[in-house]
């Protein structure tokens, strides 16, 4: 039995290299009892993720075991539509209602490669070290040796869905680019409705922005710290996450020298306040900022319809149509000087003729004799 033994042994071990080569051009197959959980987690509803970049590797995404816990015991109607064949295989049919319930689905997404178990690198950990307050989302990461889940981890995402939305959006970003490369073709409507909606969405942006800060100095004058879209700037945010939540509200607790700042702030700008309601009213406000809005869009307008190929470009500038005047003059004196000349020679020579004529008869008169 023993050589038997050891060629089923040989066909096991040749086995997973012939599946790694065959499935190399092949998308992954993902396990179809805990796919769902990674669906789930990844939706619209699910966790939050944000990116990162891995120690010798590109960015990824992760997320934190805490909220991984969080939402599998907030949200058991979900789990139960949707997720019921992974709670059977992991928990018996079971909700999670404990650490060690969302432990071992988490270990279960850990073996099907769903994603895996990180932990903070820094660059250099001898600075990094002093810092007693761990960092809530690191953005550098490094796989750990122990692949065991622990609600206080990270875990990166390798779990890549569906490519069919992928292959959609680089259609689409390829499509952009090569619009983008033919702008000096499109026609004029469309360079300005670019233009326009541009304008608009920068008018939006930094408007946002303005508002903003005006109502967070507002409320930090009082002690609070309110933002709205606390989140809009920050990089490691999608375009979603980037307007979640709406606003952020925090007590400060300020010592007595940032309290007297505040109040000193306060009484700064009321100042600032009334000396400009003195000088200007809020319809002079008004005004200022519509002409300004207007003069921008017919600058950009302007623009757009003096470029090569367009109408106004075909037609002569100011500066070309004064040279070509100036140029019309010169010719027109000098034109006039070269006939007066030659009315001067037509005269002097009509003169000459004229007393040759005379001097011509003169003689003739002379030498006629008179016949008795």
């Amino acid at each position: 039995d023993f050589p038997a033994r050891s060629a089923d042994f040989s066909c096991v071990s040749i086995r997973p290299e012939m599946m790694k080569r065959g499935e190399k051009n092949k998308e992954p197959q993902w396990d179809p009892i805990f796919e769902p959980v990674m669906k789930v987690l990844l939706g619209k509803k699910g966790i939050k993720t944000k990116s990162a970049s891995e120690v010798g590797r590109k960015k990824v995404d992760y997320f934190r075991g805490k909220d991984f816990k969080k939402f599998l015991l907030e949200n058991e109607t979900l789990l139960k539509k949707k997720c019921q064949a992974a709670l059977t295989a992991a928990l018996e049919g079971e909700l999670p209602t404990e650490d060690k319930d969302v432990e071992r689905i988490g270990n279960e997404l850990i073996q099907a490669n769903f994603c895996y178990k990180a932990m903070y690198k820094p660059i250099n950990p001898k600075s990094e070290s002093a810092d007693k307050k761990p960092k809530k989302w690191p953005d550098r990461l490094g796989r750990t040796q122990n692949q065991s889940f622990d609600c206080e981890g990270f875990y990166v995402i390798t779990y890549e869905g569906g490519n069919g939305l992928q292959h959609f959006l680089l259609a689409l970003i390829i499509a952009g680019v090569l619009l983008a490369c033919m702008f000096p073709v499109w026609p004029m409507w469309a360079k300005v409705g670019i233009w326009y909606l541009s304008v608009i969405f920068l008018s939006l942006y930094f408007g946002l922005l303005i508002l903003r800060m005006v109502i967070y100095t507002a409320f930090w004058v009082v002690g609070f710290d309110f933002w709205i879209f606390p989140n809009i700037n920050d990089e490691y945010c999608g375009f979603l996450d980037s307007f979640q939540p709406v606003y952020s509200w925090e007590k400060r607790k300020d010592d007595a020298l940032m309290l007297l700042v505040r109040f000193g702030s306060l009484a700064i700008a009321a100042v600032a306040i009334q000396q400009i309601a003195e000088t200007h009213s809020l319809a002079d406000v008004q005004d200022f900022v519509t002409s300004s809005y207007i003069d921008v869009l017919d600058w950009g307008v302007d623009k757009l319809t003096a470029l090569p190929g367009s109408d106004k470009q075909a037609l002569p500038s100011l500066e070309s149509l004064q040279k070509q005047m100036d140029g019309d003059n010169e010719t027109n004196k000098t034109g006039n000087l070269t006939d007066f000349a030659d009315e001067e020679d037509d005269k002097v020579e009509t003169a000459a003729e004229a007393g040759i004529k005379a001097t011509s008869d003169s003689d003739k008169g002379g030498d006629e004799v008179p016949v008795e």
